[in-house]
């Protein structure tokens, strides 16, 4: 009776917790040992309600999030990359190089016997006047002087100042060059003006004669100053190997044998022969110029092999009106700017009657093993190249009458590579 009065209190005890539990909306505490789970079960599926339908709202409005970010990444970002700077077209400068213009600087005045050349100061036509000495006619300086003009005056006869003579079918031609080098300003090293060779030519018609009968030779002093190129041409060219024809190319390489011919051509009928009296290498045109390397001087004597020890040496000559030599190719030591060199070989030439004797001032002389030797085997007139060769006064008034013609020729200038 008493266990059942006990069982009755616990059940309505419960029952009121379970009311207050609802009225508050709490969970019911679980107690150990007491069946009370049904309630419990009640409870726990009410109050979960809330929460499935929280959660099922988190997962809609999750849903709806995740679709706008969907549907925002689906439509094309306004944002893009910067494009590459593009730079502005420029239109091309119309530019032309200024050609340099002629300038009317040089006037030739062309004589009988004499030539006369004037040079405007203003040579290059750009304002800047030159000096008097920076410029020659042939390495002769200008006699006279206009300062009011500003123009420098040179007077030479026809066969000084380094003139050549060219004899055509119907002219002979004398050829002069003017030669402007500037010179450095104070005292630095530099110059602010090029230089200029200008080549000078006289024209003169040859004054030819009509005879049924051969005209007699005329010979001439050689003091005369009568045109006397009518009767003859001299010439000095560069040969091949085997000296039968000019040699094309002036490209040497340094070392090489330069084969030179000398030749006399006359229309009288006296034979004539070709002597070399002196040669003088240069860097310019100019003669007097510096460095200068004299190949054949004190007439006739070919000093370059006693001086350098070269293989140069004169040929045999195998015909009185050519005279054939050799010069083994050189180079003149300066500051090197560039692996080649340019050189000019201008040599002093005459003609005699080819049965004129050989004298101390009409040979050719090569240097051979110590000594010097004679082309024409007379080696006695050979032995002044040591010292001078000029003649006594006694034999010199005889040689002053011979008939004898002269001409100074530069040769083509050659080109020696290293």
């Amino acid at each position: 009776m008493g266990f059942s009065q006990l069982a009755a209190f616990v059940s309505l005890l419960a029952c009121v917790r379970l009311s207050d539990a609802r009225s508050l909306g709490l969970k019911m505490p679980t107690y150990w040992g007491v069946s009370a789970q049904k309630p419990a079960e009640v409870e726990t599926g009410t109050v979960a309600e809330p929460e499935r339908d929280h959660s099922r709202e988190s997962a809609q409005l999750s849903g709806s999030f995740q679709s706008k970010q969907f549907q925002q990444s689906a439509q094309p970002l306004p944002w893009t990359f910067p494009e590459d700077p593009v730079s502005e077209t420029k239109v091309p400068l119309k530019f032309e190089l200024r050609q340099p213009v002629t300038a009317n600087s040089v006037a030739v005045r062309c004589g009988e016997s004499a030539v006369q050349v004037e040079v405007n100061q203003d040579l290059l036509g750009i304002g800047q006047l030159i000096k008097s000495e920076e410029i020659t006619l042939g390495g002769c300086s200008a006699t006279e002087i206009d300062d009011d003009a500003h123009v420098l005056i040179f007077k030479s006869e026809l066969h000084e100042c380094g003139s050549t003579v060219v004899m055509t079918e119907n002219a002979f031609i004398y050829a002069f060059t003017l030669v402007y080098n500037p010179k450095v300003l104070g005292k630095t090293n530099i110059i602010r003006s090029r230089s200029a060779v200008i080549g000078i030519e006289c024209h003169f018609p040859r004054r030819l004669s009509v005879s049924t009968s051969p005209p007699n030779p005329v010979w001439m002093s050689n003091k005369d100053t009568k045109v006397v190129e009518e009767q003859l041409s001299f010439s000095l060219q560069r040969m091949t190997d085997d000296w039968k024809s000019e040699r094309p190319s002036n490209k040497y390489v340094l070392g090489d044998v330069l084969n030179v011919e000398a030749s006399v051509v006359s229309n009288k009928y006296t034979p004539l022969r070709v002597l070399v009296d002196r040669c003088v290498a240069t860097l310019k045109p100019d003669i007097t110029s510096d460095p200068r390397h004299f190949l054949i001087s004190n007439h006739g004597c070919l000093m370059d092999t006693r001086l350098t020890g070269s293989r140069s040496r004169f040929l045999a000559q195998s015909q009185p009106d050519k005279l054939q030599f050799q010069i083994e190719t050189f180079r003149f030591r300066q500051q090197r700017t560039a692996s080649f060199q340019q050189i000019y070989i201008t040599c002093d030439l005459k003609a005699l009657p080819a049965s004129s004797s050989v004298t101390t001032e009409h040979k050719t002389c090569s240097f051979d093993k110590g000594r010097w030797k004679a082309v024409g085997g007379e080696d006695q007139f050979c032995s002044c190249c040591e010292s001078s060769c000029g003649m006594r006064k006694a034999r010199r008034q005889n040689a002053d009458t011979e008939e004898q013609w002269q001409a100074t020729i530069t040769l083509d200038p050659i080109v020696v590579e290293e």
